[in-house]
């Protein structure tokens, strides 16, 4: 709470307070009725009026204490801020083909499939984790493929559902007919999604989007789809958008899980070959970047590099907004504080009857 200036210098009217409650107190003491004879009044028994004579004069003085807090101009001050956004719209396009559950990914020191440590950094690129500043003012959205593209999710201010609810719920195809690598399908995918966003976005918050941007992470070859990569590339940059590819995983021979005769699970090398030269001409028809991930720590690095080129300029504004306390309500700490001046006239009205009925002093 605070005081308009110069009005909070009032508030040292309250240092009158302690003379007027001396005042009042001697004066409630005095006898109401005279005596002809000398009467010991000590011994006379009491009554609940008599050990309750204070009352009036503490009413009394809160209503006086409030009514020069009142005078002072109390205010509750409340600030909201207010974030203007050219933001980039982001399509975030995953691999789930059967080649990802190859484990040559680890986290904590841990062996893992590919997709799971996708899972991982990709969540980290989108919340903010470690390198990772997260994306906050950005439209995100998720597109999966094998041999044919999903749209996971919608461009998307909601970061919490995409990365808890969507992105660690995605799984590695486990049907043969599903299988395959539809990598053109899949850009051609997030392209469509992200070519409507200019008008949407200017119609709904005035604002306008600075980049949009395609980060497909595979870690094969084209073998499924209708549309090639190269067609799908030029259909980015017809657009303005601006792809980067990831190639994800160990180019040559990867440990993939496999069961014995005997129903165990155990790791088996499998050659894996990831089409690099396709990926770079994708790349490099929309002016984006082609970069090659490894290991965890080389993934981390990749979506900490995107991150770092494409970054959203947001300006902040802060609105101050003060609420008198002493004609309004006010929400503090979960309670309503009534108007201050409505408390005083209650106050000054229960003095009022007080003195007049239970507490009348008879002259």
């Amino acid at each position: 709470m605070t005081f308009q200036n110069p009005s909070v210098w009032l508030l040292v009217l309250l240092i009158s307070l302690p003379l007027l409650w001396w005042r009042w107190r001697k004066r409630s003491n005095q006898p109401g009725i005279t005596y002809t004879t000398p009467v010991v009044l000590d011994l006379l028994p009491r009554t609940f009026r008599t050990r309750t004579l204070w009352i009036p004069s503490l009413i009394r003085s809160l209503a006086i204490v409030l009514l020069i807090i009142c005078i002072a101009r109390p205010q509750k001050r409340f600030e909201k801020t207010q974030q203007a956004a050219h933001g980039v719209a982001i399509e975030l396009v995953v691999d789930r083909s059967s080649s990802m559950n190859a484990h040559d990914f680890t986290i904590d020191g841990e062996a893992v499939d590919r997709l799971t440590a996708v899972r991982r950094v990709a969540g980290d690129f989108i919340k903010g984790m470690g390198s990772l500043d997260g994306r906050s003012g950005d439209l995100i959205g998720l597109v999966t493929f094998a041999g044919f593209a999903d749209s996971n999710c919608p461009m998307t201010f909601d970061h919490d559902f995409l990365v808890n609810d969507v992105l660690d719920s995605i799984e590695i195809v486990t049907q043969r007919d599903e299988d395959g690598t539809a990598i053109g399908d899949a850009i051609a995918l997030a392209v469509e999604r992200l070519s409507s966003l200019d008008e949407r976005v200017k119609s709904e918050s005035g604002e306008k989007l600075q980049s949009k941007v395609i980060i497909i992470l595979t870690d094969g070859e084209n073998n499924q789809g209708d549309i090639e990569p190269q067609t799908a590339a030029d259909m980015a940059a017809a657009m303005d958008i601006t792809v980067y590819t990831i190639g994800a995983g160990t180019n040559g021979w990867a440990p993939y899980p496999t069961t014995d005769v005997f129903g165990r699970t155990i790791m088996q090398n499998q050659r894996v070959m990831i089409d690099e030269e396709t990926l770079q001409a994708i790349a490099s028809a929309t002016g984006g970047k082609y970069f090659r991930a490894t290991n965890t720590e080389s993934l981390e690095n990749i979506y900490a590099s995107i991150d770092a080129m494409e970054r959203t300029e947001i300006t902040q504004r802060t609105f101050v907004n003060h609420v008198d306390m002493a004609v309004k309500s006010v929400h503090l700490a979960g309670f309503t504080i009534p108007p201050l001046l409505l408390v005083v006239f209650v106050l000054m009205l229960a003095d009022s009857l007080l003195r007049s009925t239970v507490y009348r002093i008879l002259d």
